[in-house]
């Protein structure tokens, strides 16, 4: 619900302290059109890190992205008390903002590295210190503190205490339970403790308004509700730094995101009070989610996931567009279990020799769908009952970078191969105890390795399961083959690649790839019911990650018309190589399993925004209606660059939704023209 006011800044009360709400509240938390120092006057300090500008870099220069490491967060008070790192240590660490951490508003915390870590990993040693504070238990004076928790405490030494979220001098002020507590929200932690919640979850966003007097205690407010009256508060009087999540020790900080805080030196009236909590409502508070991807697959997958970074990239930006607060990945391989990729393994043994056990061909003419976990699904079976049970609870898509060994297969293998991947999936789901069939499988569009049957098979396969709405599978890349050989050298002014291993994709492209797919798996998670602060996306976001082709016309035995269908982006680009036709091909008769001859084409014009002109390099010999067009045919590569593409880099994205500022610059891309899963039948007529 949103707030009614009756002023500007003063939302309407509706007995027993209860604020007035009128409408279903937004799917993501926005600026408010009044500022803090406008709702109540005489505050002595604000800091917001719901934008990029809340945080200064060098300079005193208010930041103008995301991601960027900053010195301090300003004091948008205008009283100069830039709030600044703190930290027991001889250093400290620098802060960094990130967006969309409630809805579509962000906060800044202080990121760390370290093996083994759930993400993201914030640091333990480094909170905020308030200059020029003089609260203490002799004076009066009202905290407001908005903060958001992504994981329990971690490689701090002291994991399982609680996190400090005010401290004043050494007296901590306010404490939440970690792992080894109950969830509880303490207040003035010691002998006297008041306890104002027990509901306090792992993942979390809150925010509290506390105002106190040493004649009558301490109020506080818990996302709007008083939850404590009159708490008397009596350590030993005391001045001394004022700190917002750290609990002044060595290892003391809270790892937490600081959304907003502001401190007034009086006791605010109740009247203010309701007015703070009013501006607070901008901040999607309560119990939070996390993203956690479980990968299979063989050595590309291991590549993406492992040793390039992508399966990072992909939950990151998973979780940018659901708005969650964490995000991890299980990807594991070795050479006995548990483990969850295994290189060279497809789903079952190849014909060719390959070996694959994720399910156990047992050779005796058996049905796929009654197949059992063989080795390699006993293996990803081991890892995912390995998995802490709250770490299991998030796991909500299964990824498969994966086609390679698979490729390889007959074509006649279709029917046989589809049974099998779908076994393969439900048992999988079992594993996670998914027995709605409800977490989505996230495939791509097969990369441009085996055989020109195998790989229509493949491709032919993923497209057939993707339309069967009741499996939840979704194709996170559409295209694959505008990628490079891993090693290769190339040339990005031409788009030529040589050497390498062919095998394998290229590091960039595995990484481009996660990005491409996040917005996709972002949308397909909402719709199965995995969204956190975001619950819809933006039109102008990618729904398949690319356009499409729709139609073919042939306008003469050497030219076709190809007619495209934009996805969010609104303008076809005809990069590099694409100018040569590269990735076009037409089966001139035939079929898969028993092909015509592939006609390569030489040229590719755009015509408009819509249409591109294919000339071929020589003429078609058969009917139209036994020649297919292909983008591209089988493995053939059209490599980095040299895709047809749509224009969505230069797309204006609504508010909040700005890769480069929110992401990196280098998330902006545009879409490749979606590779053929099936021949596109040509056509006689020109729509």
């Amino acid at each position: 619900m949103s707030l009614l006011f009756v002023q500007p800044g003063r939302p309407m009360i509706v007995g027993s302290g209860q604020l007035a709400l009128y409408a279903p509240l937004a799917s993501a938390a926005a600026v408010p059109s009044v500022s803090l120092v406008q709702t109540v006057a005489g505050t002595a300090g604000w800091w917001d890190a719901s934008q990029p500008g809340g945080l200064i870099g060098p300079g005193s220069t208010p930041l103008t992205a995301w991601n960027v490491a900053g010195i301090a967060l300003l004091d948008q008070s205008g009283n100069g008390r830039n709030l600044a790192p703190f930290s027991a240590q001889s250093t400290a660490a620098q802060p960094r903002g990130a967006a969309h951490l409630s809805g579509l508003l962000g906060g800044a915390a202080f990121p760390a590295t370290g093996s083994g870590l759930l993400q993201p990993a914030l640091d333990p040693a480094t909170g905020w210190q308030a200059p020029g504070s003089t609260a203490s238990v002799a004076s009066a004076w009202t905290w407001y503190l908005v903060w958001s928790r992504p994981n329990w405490r971690q490689n701090s030494g002291v994991d399982t205490q609680p996190i400090t979220l005010l401290s004043i001098g050494s007296q901590p002020v306010l404490q939440v339970d970690s792992a080894g507590g109950n969830g509880r929200l303490v207040l003035f932690p010691g002998a006297k403790q008041v306890v104002v919640s027990t509901t306090m979850t792992r993942r979390h966003t809150h925010s509290i308004v506390i105002r106190y007097s040493p004649s009558t205690g301490a109020d506080l407010w818990l996302d709007g509700v008083r939850a404590a009256t009159s708490v008397a508060w009596s350590p030993a009087a005391q001045t001394g730094n004022v700190l917002l999540l750290h609990d002044g020790t060595a290892t003391g900080a809270a790892q937490c995101w600081l959304h907003e805080a502001a401190e007034w030196t009086r006791s605010l009236s109740d009247a203010d009070a309701t007015a703070v909590i009013g501006y607070a409502g901008r901040w999607i508070c309560g119990a939070r989610k996390g993203i956690y991807l479980l990968f299979n697959g063989q050595s590309n997958a291991i590549d993406y996931a492992l040793n390039d970074g992508a399966a990072a990239l992909l939950a990151q930006g998973v979780a940018y567009y659901v708005g969650a607060l964490a995000y991890n990945v299980l990807a594991t391989t070795a050479s006995a279990a548990p483990y969850t990729m295994q290189s060279g393994h497809g789903i079952y043994a190849t014909s060719s020799g390959y070996p694959g056990s994720f399910v156990q061909n047992l050779g005796d003419g058996s049905s796929p769908s009654t197949w059992s976990l063989g080795a390699d699904g006993l293996a990803v079976q081991q890892a995912v009952a390995a998995l802490p049970a709250e770490d299991l609870a998030d796991v909500c898509a299964i990824v498969w970078p994966w086609n390679e060994t698979d490729s390889l297969r007959a074509y006649g293998e279709y029917s046989t191969f589809k049974a099998a991947a779908l076994r393969f999936l439900s048992l999988v789901r079992a594993m996670l105890g998914d027995t709605a069939n409800r977490i989505p499988l996230v495939w791509w569009n097969a990369i441009p390795y085996g055989t020109a049957d195998g790989i229509t098979m493949h491709r032919q396969v993923v497209q057939g399961i993707a339309a069967d709405t009741t499996q939840h599978v979704v194709i996170g890349n559409i295209q694959t083959s505008d990628s490079n050989p891993r090693g290769s050298s190339w040339d990005p002014t031409t788009g030529i690649a040589t050497g390498g291993d062919s095998a394998h994709r290229d590091s960039a492209d595995n990484q481009r790839f996660a990005m491409l797919a996040a917005p996709v798996v972002g949308r397909a998670l909402i719709a199965d019911g995995y969204a956190d602060s975001i619950t819809s996306l933006p039109g102008t976001t990618p729904k398949i990650g690319g356009p499409t082709i729709s139609h073919v016309y042939r306008q003469s035995n050497t030219t076709l018309v190809v007619t495209v269908i934009h996805d969010a982006g609104n303008d076809l680009k005809v990069p590099l190589q694409a100018a040569t036709g590269a990735g076009f091909a037409v089966m001139d008769g035939g079929s898969p399993g028993n092909d015509g001859t592939i006609v390569s084409a030489v040229s590719c014009q755009r015509i408009d925004a819509t249409h591109l002109q294919i000339t071929l390099q020589t003429a078609l010999q058969n009917v139209s209606s036994a020649c297919q067009l292909y983008y591209p045919y089988g493995p053939a590569q059209i490599y980095r660059g040299n895709a047809i593409t749509d224009n969505f880099s230069a797309i204006v994205q609504p508010v909040g939704w700005s890769l480069a500022t929110d992401l990196g610059t280098n998330w902006v891309l545009d879409c490749p023209l979606a590779a053929t899963f099936s021949g596109i039948t040509l056509s006689d007529t020109a729509t």
